[in-house]
């Protein structure tokens, strides 16, 4: 039964997303895919979470903490700030739970295009079955952004939990999941600026 819903989902997803992975150069289309992802999160945010709230919590927790860095040379103020900690413990409760929530409504998409791309990208995937000569690279990116973005670590990180597959090509090389989390990341912040998210 599990296999029945698991191949189903593929079979789905490849009827929406095999014209883009077959015509489009992996990179652009890994792109694509993360901002579609980042757009549904970045709407369910929006939909989810009260932003003015949201914005009152943050600037009620950024006063605390200049309140507190000025009492360690005030006694009075440190009276007050002792007063302050449990409704700002509270406050900061109520933004993690706001936070929190559209997380309960977008982790299973999220795991799901994961799993999708795997699928696809991933080695013995449906692109390295129709090109058997595939290396799994994605992208390469050049020297000195691999470097800032830490990728030779993550390259080490991931052969320490990962055995098999693809091998590493090279400290610039990335493959579908290291290219997913920057795509991901970078249209996420894009489209929080757009749609005015704090």
């Amino acid at each position: 039964m599990f296999r029945f819903i698991v191949d189903t989902y593929y079979k789905t997803m490849d009827m929406l997303f095999m014209p883009i992975v077959i015509n489009i150069h992996p990179a652009l289309a890994i792109l694509i895919i993360a901002f579609i992802v980042s757009f549904i999160i970045t709407l369910a945010t929006k939909l989810l979470v009260d932003q003015e709230r949201m914005e009152e919590i943050k600037k009620r927790i950024k006063e605390f903490q200049v309140k507190v860095r000025k009492a360690s040379k005030d006694p009075e103020l440190m009276k007050e700030i002792e007063k302050e900690q449990e409704e700002i413990m509270k406050i900061q409760m109520e933004m993690m739970k706001m936070s929190f929530k559209p997380m309960i409504y977008t982790w299973v998409p999220i795991i799901a295009i994961i799993a999708y791309l795997k699928h696809v990208y991933g080695y013995n995937g449906v692109l390295h079955t129709l090109n058997p000569s595939w290396n799994g690279v994605v992208v390469y990116l050049p020297t000195i952004l691999s470097k800032l973005l830490l990728v030779p670590f993550f390259h080490w990180l991931g052969g320490l939990f990962y055995r098999g597959g693809f091998g590493i090509v090279s400290d610039e090389a990335l493959g579908w999941l290291g290219w997913y989390v920057i795509c991901s990341m970078a249209t996420s912040t894009f489209l929080r600026k757009v749609m005015g998210i704090k």
